[in-house]
């Protein structure tokens, strides 16, 4: 007669399944309770006054929806989308009482810019 034993879980698998279980805890709350991560916005530029970026939207599908060929960027907390009137953020970025900020186009390599690009001195 064969009898069956009930071998137990091995304590490793335990651990492991509690690991497993903490990181996905961790991860919901950062990303679906605080929203701490970046995210990035991209709004109209004048080229005038503002550093922007230039990009060509000859090739179909190279552009974004919005088909902005001249933008700035804004990094903020995605918890801070919220408090935007609109996809761009300009009502709130940039801005000292929200945590939003600028990417400059001067910063970024192998990209094309255009307007003033600051730090550099203009002689009238």
């Amino acid at each position: 007669m064969d009898v069956e034993t009930k071998q137990p879980i091995p304590w490793i698998l335990w651990i492991l399944l509690a690991s497993v279980l903490i990181i996905l805890g961790q991860s919901m709350y950062k990303n679906y309770i605080a929203k701490n991560y970046p995210f990035f916005i991209e709004a109209s530029c004048d080229t005038a006054t503002n550093e922007c970026y230039v990009r060509s939207c000859d090739v179909d599908g190279d552009c974004p929806p919005d088909n902005l060929t001249v933008y700035r960027v804004f990094q903020l907390p995605a918890f801070e989308f919220k408090n935007c009137s609109d996809n761009s953020c300009l009502n709130i970025c940039p801005s000292e009482a929200h945590s939003c900020e600028e990417i400059m186009c001067s910063t970024q390599s192998d990209i094309s810019c255009d307007g003033p690009i600051e730090g550099t001195a203009t002689s009238l």
